[in-house]
């Protein structure tokens, strides 16, 4: 298992790892996606894309009903869902 809030302190592989560096030569080698000292910039493109799905799929459908209890994803790293059955209802 790996404790990626650790990984990003690492002083081996992050020179002055407790500071905020914008422009590190190995910037893209940290292991955080959203949140700790090396936050991924990537974090807000992914909420805009979230953001953008949710308001598309409200202006289509007038009901979303989760049908049965979600499979959620076994993992360390991850808290999402392998399955979740919907029923949508048009407008």
């Amino acid at each position: 298992m790996m404790w990626y809030l650790s990984g990003n302190h690492d002083d081996t592989m992050i020179d002055d790892p407790y500071s905020l560096i914008i422009d590190r030569p190995n910037a893209r080698r940290h292991m955080s996606f959203g949140f700790g000292i090396h936050r991924c910039m990537g974090n807000r493109l992914g909420e805009m894309q979230l953001r953008i799905l949710w308001e598309e799929l409200l202006k289509r459908f007038a009901d979303i009903k989760v049908l049965e209890e979600p499979e959620r994803v076994k993992s360390n790293f991850v808290r999402g869902y392998s399955k979740l059955m919907v029923e949508v209802t048009r407008l």
